[in-house]
């Protein structure tokens, strides 16, 4: 041991050693024997070894210790680190006895840092699909964002590699070790650059930004139009996003493969989009607009309009309206209200006020529809018109492949087998088809299965409530009340209050 231990010195000076010389028993000194007269040198190492303390015995008249010969003390009680080199040197120096004086202390470890991305952009606005809620309660479908506009040449994100940590000790040498850090991988996705040295990656294009996850990123062409959409540009077709600001005037036909975001209010209007369509300021349809989605759908309002989703249809309200979602209906906000028209929700309704005090026909219907009944009976009955042919077909295969036990097959006979033999590939070709229409039609039947109608305000007389193929109309005007179907009949309770 020797200067080496230098490099571990985290404790007091010899100037502050000088004045513990000239104190009571406090601070820095062991208050269990700094009253006491002890004649013999002792170490002490704290139960939880952060700390060695030292008391030296006065040595004869003349003598002295060294600082090698206080560290050769300390390694034979247990102590090989942390040494507090000040404290020893000056304990040497100032002849420093009868006194317990801290001359270790342990290290704690420095904590390394996981690798991490740190984004240029502020990515709580992107792909935000819950909006918020207002303070009246209603849904601001303002506050939707699938995608987020980026620039060619723009900074996307920087990598920050994995900060390995620093292990400390305690004062008998036992290494403290720091968590085990990673790095990420790289990113993955397209419409992007890397720049190795900076670690930091570049847009390529101006487009729009979708963050997948946490290691993939895509940048996308998006067609974007500034104002309003009337009967000059009436037509839009794109394989892509796309963003209007403006409002969707009647007559406007748009397509896209993608998303559809509408900042102002459409008209009698036809939108089809292979994505999710939001109108965050609703729609007007005079009973001839069209919005189709193979996705979700967010409107802040859907009047005298035919909606269709593959997957929910979000409001705050719809009125006198066509809708339909293959998963739920979902009206939110402080009125929350359904009122008119048809609606269906396979896997489901919720709102807040179902139909109005002038018993407007409202019909709310969740589970399978009738054309959902009638394709499963189609391809059950398909199912078996085509098992039995299958079974015909192979009875009279292996009924000529029986005569060759008997006598050689005549051209008759083979003709005949060639011929069953492809109608056997055909109609097997058939019920591969079919058994996977059967299993679409079972996804259904099990989305459908747990399907309810839930009101958590007023229903109203003149709405119907309807459950696969029940009806329900309501008589009297009621509250807070959940619908399901029970064996075919449609059974209504009270929702539990809290």
């Amino acid at each position: 041991m020797g200067d080496e231990h230098n490099l571990e010195d985290l404790g007091a000076s010899i100037a502050e050693i000088e004045s513990l010389l000239n104190t009571t028993a406090t601070g820095e000194s062991d208050p269990d024997n700094s009253n006491k007269k002890i004649s013999q040198t002792y170490v002490r190492v704290t139960s939880d070894k952060h700390e060695a303390w030292l008391y030296l015995a006065r040595p004869k008249e003349g003598e002295c210790y060294t600082k090698e010969e206080v560290i050769g003390i300390l390694e034979q009680n247990g102590v090989h680190a942390g040494f507090i080199m000040s404290n020893i040197i000056a304990m040497v120096k100032k002849g420093v006895y009868e006194r317990s004086i801290k001359v270790a202390m342990f290290k704690e470890c420095i904590q390394g840092q996981n690798g991490y991305y740190e984004y240029a952009i502020d990515t709580t606005a992107v792909n935000t699909k819950n909006p918020k809620i207002r303070e009246d309660g209603s849904v601001d479908y303002n506050s939707v964002n699938l995608l987020i506009g980026v620039l060619k040449d723009e900074k996307i994100c920087t990598y920050h590699p994995l900060v390995e940590g620093i292990p400390g000790y305690l004062v008998d040498g036992t290494r403290i070790e720091p968590a085990k850090t990673v790095d990420l991988p790289m990113l993955k996705g397209k419409g992007f650059r890397y720049d190795e040295e900076s670690r930091t990656y570049y847009s390529e294009m101006d487009g729009k930004l979708e963050i997948k996850d946490e290691n993939e990123i895509q940048i996308k062409n998006v067609h974007q139009v500034k104002g309003d959409l009337n009967q000059l540009n009436s037509r839009i077709d794109f394989n892509g996003d796309i963003e209007i600001d403006g409002n969707v005037e009647s007559g406007v036909i748009i397509r896209s493969t993608r998303s559809v975001t509408i900042s102002g209010v459409v008209e009698a209007a036809e939108i089809y989009a292979g994505g999710d369509i939001v109108l965050k300021r609703g729609i007007q349809g005079s009973n001839k607009a069209k919005i189709v989605s193979n996705g979700n759908i967010y409107a802040d309002f859907i009047e005298h309009s035919t909606v269709k989703a593959k997957g929910d249809i979000n409001s705050n309200t719809i009125l006198n309206s066509e809708v339909f979602a293959d998963g739920k209906v979902i009206l939110t906000g402080k009125r929350g209200t359904l009122i008119g028209g048809y609606a269906h929700g396979r896997q489901g309704i919720s709102c807040v006020n179902l139909g109005n005090n002038v018993e407007v026909k409202t019909v709310a219907h969740v589970g399978l529809e009738t054309k959902d009944y009638l394709k499963n009976q189609d391809v059950m009955k398909k199912d078996a018109s085509l098992r039995s042919a299958l079974k015909e077909i192979l009875d009279k295969m292996n009924h000529i492949l029986a005569k060759k036990k008997a006598a050689p097959i005549t051209k008759e006979d083979l003709a005949e087998l060639n011929e069953l033999n492809a109608k056997k590939n055909e109609y097997s070709a058939l019920l591969k088809e079919n058994i996977k229409e059967q299993e679409i039609i079972s996804k259904i039947v099990e989305e459908a299965r747990y399907a309810e109608i839930t009101v958590t305000e007023h229903v109203y007389k003149g709405a119907i409530i309807a459950v696969d193929a029940s009806r329900m109309p309501i008589q009297e005007n009621t509250k807070y009340m959940i619908y399901r179907g029970l064996n075919g009949i449609i059974e209504g309770s009270v929702i539990v209050m809290n």
